[in-house]
């Protein structure tokens, strides 16, 4: 049965008005489901990404030089020095994107440039500028180490890894990373958010204006303030003050979309009837909310579908939007607001010019600007900053504690806290049930612990065993740290990782394998370091022997899937590391160790909302039931210990 509509002469009165608090408690309990859609890259800005986003592939794919120089062996170059130059023999050229193969020999060089692969036999880079080529000779003046100006695969991003997570806006950055590991396309939430603009007075942009007329500002307005939301508009164009004009466009766009926003006809006049309408078909939740402008806005729900009639007024209608429509849209799509431009922050370390303007990049995290920069090379540079700062050619160097102004990435929110250490899909965890935003640098223990020490991080995420099986309080010790606390974590299995068709039964069975090791600096590293000297103790032989048997022991990925990626893609036959990863990844495993993942956390820090949302998360029985297999809190989870 139909429900008899109002006489369209009656006026409404606003008597009842809903109160600001209550409406936005209104709409705070709105969700919509987005749809999920595949884009490719160069259509997909502004939109937000549906799944977590691994790499497929190393990146760089090669071993590659960062300097324009020549490759050599650098056990070549211990001797060389300004006034007794070593002299090489020149054997060939490598320019970028060369695929031809080269070998460097002891005694011999090649003439590289910047990006170009390393040859075989090579293990370091000299730069031109420390060099002299004369006809099938070249003087070398300056020693180099082994690594030195050479970006290995891997470095910047290893296959596997999350290098963009869920429900991140794609900006220019997000792009970047994305063709950097060769996605011409991505999956993201599409929100399809539908604008009716109703009223006989409008008119397109465009054409002539009759008198009494006026342009229709609203669709164009509210639809652009709906993409920056990260929605997709969808403008039904403009509906004339007519009940079944207004009904057929409203029932095609409730059938078409996710959440329907007409704009007019919601207010006390004659011929304001879109309220009427949205009663009957639906559900109104409010009419009338006690805020000036806009005041007579109009939520409602047609089946599961959202329809707010927002004031005709384009004032009136982006106020009301940014107040009660955009919080929908970014509770429904798993986003925050978009923060400012340009802001405000305090260096929380120096960073030394290199007396040229520079533009360089920056977290900011809390008010705190930290350097963000890798080296030129690498991709993830972007991913790792939140803006820019500009360094004027006469500033040598930028205080620490001094006062900069940021230059904003589009769309970004800025973290909650920033972590530095190890890598454990526990802070994955954790940071989804806190609802902050971490920066997590997975660079191991140690950068963990280095970080701490200079200031420039929140948390370590530290699992670094001593000779005597203690975790982290050595390490804390030692590097004499007086103004932090170690908050105990949980513990986890770890051991060797391996294909179904490998006979692997313990430790003792990987001599001769071919191991896949954490990169140095990593605690799983030390903890299998430990478990091989108790091995070569046990078998009465030193350990640097046992080291010798395993083919792969000097590799070094950055996380536990990518060791895991290793052995399943046969790159390896045996890796070390967490239980959880290994049955993410489909592949056996056999408990060695078990380690405890500890944070270390600055004491000015402790009594900050964020460092207690994140200590109660990690205390609470939850996070306990979450955590995946082979990872689990005991009786010190969460306990804070100030003396070592």
């Amino acid at each position: 049965m139909t429900k008899s509509r109002p006489n369209r002469m009656e006026r409404k009165e606003f008597r009842d008005l809903t109160s600001v608090e209550d409406a936005r408690k209104l709409v705070e309990q709105i969700r919509v489901q987005p749809d999920t859609i595949i884009l490719p890259i160069d259509k997909a800005v502004g939109h937000i990404i549906a799944d977590d986003i691994p790499s497929g592939v190393d990146v760089p794919a090669f071993n590659r030089s960062v300097k324009d120089g020549y490759a050599i062996r650098a056990k070549d170059t211990y001797q060389a020095s300004e006034p007794e130059p070593q002299e090489l023999r020149f054997i060939g050229s490598i320019p970028a994107g060369c695929t031809d193969k080269f070998f460097v020999n002891d005694g011999e060089t090649i003439e590289i440039s910047t990006g170009a692969p390393i040859p075989d036999g090579a293990d370091a880079v000299v730069m031109v500028e420390n060099t002299k080529q004369t006809g099938d000779s070249v003087l070398i003046y300056q020693p180099v180490h082994i690594g030195e100006n050479i970006m290995r695969a891997g470095t910047d991003i290893m296959k596997g890894e999350r290098i963009l997570r869920k429900n991140t806006r794609i900006g220019a950055r997000e792009i970047g990373v994305l063709a950097s590991i060769g996605m011409n396309e991505v999956p993201v939430k599409r929100l399809l958010v539908g604008i009716i603009s109703t009223g006989n007075e409008l008119i397109k942009p465009g054409e002539t204006l009759e008198a009494g007329m006026i342009y229709d500002a609203n669709s164009y307005a509210i639809a652009a303030a709906i993409e920056e939301c990260g929605g997709t508009a969808w403008i039904y164009g403009i509906v004339p003050d007519d009940a079944t004009s207004m009904e057929e466009a409203l029932d095609r766009a409730i059938n078409e979309c996710n959440i329907v926003l007409t704009s007019g006809s919601t207010s006390a006049g004659v011929g304001d009837i879109m309220y009427m309408i949205i009663e009957e078909k639906g559900e109104t939740l409010t009419h009338g909310i006690a805020i000036k402008p806009g005041k007579p806005v109009v939520i409602g729900m047609i089946g599961n579908v959202p329809t707010i009639g927002l004031p005709g007024n384009p004032t009136s209608a982006l106020s009301i939007f940014n107040e009660f429509v955009a919080p929908i849209i970014y509770n429904s799509l798993g986003v925050k607001p978009s923060f400012k431009t340009k802001v405000t922050a305090v260096m929380g370390t120096g960073i030394r010019s290199g007396g040229r303007e520079e533009l360089f990049p920056v977290g900011v995290v809390r008010g705190k600007a930290y350097p963000a920069d890798k080296t030129s090379g690498a991709i993830t540079t972007l991913s790792d900053a939140d803006g820019i700062i500009e360094i004027r050619a006469h500033t040598e160097y930028v205080e620490a504690g001094s006062e900069v102004e940021v230059t904003m990435f589009g769309n970004v929110r800025s973290p909650d806290l920033m972590f530095v250490g190890g890598q454990c899909p526990g802070v994955d965890l954790l940071e989804e049930m806190t609802g902050l935003v971490f920066r997590t640098l997975k660079m191991g223990s140690s950068a963990g612990f280095t970080a701490i020490s200079g200031g420039t991080t929140d948390i370590a995420c530290v699992n670094m065993v001593d000779s005597e099986g203690n975790y982290n309080s050595s390490v804390i010790t030692k590097m004499n740290l007086e103004d932090v606390v170690l908050v105990k974590g949980y513990r986890r299995e770890q051991g060797l990782i391996f294909s179904p068709d490998n006979h692997v039964y313990g430790l003792k069975d990987i001599s001769g394998l071919h191991l896949i090791n954490r990169n140095r600096g990593s605690g799983t590293r030390a903890l299998l370091d430990r478990e091989l000297g108790i091995l070569a103790e046990n078998m009465g032989i030193p350990r640097s022997e046992l080291i010798k048997s395993l083919k792969g022991y000097n590799s070094g990925s950055k996380t536990h899937r990518s060791v895991c990626d290793a052995v399943k893609s046969r790159k390896a036959d045996v890796g070390f590391g967490l239980r959880a990863a290994a049955e993410e990844a489909g592949l056996e495993f056999i408990p060695v160790a078990e380690d405890e993942f500890d944070f270390v956390i600055r004491k000015d820090l402790l009594d900050i909302e964020e460092i207690q949302t994140f200590l109660s998360a990690l205390r609470s029985e939850d996070f306990s039931k979450r955590l995946p297999t082979g990872m689990y809190t005991y009786e010190m989870t969460g306990s804070i210990i100030s003396s070592f």
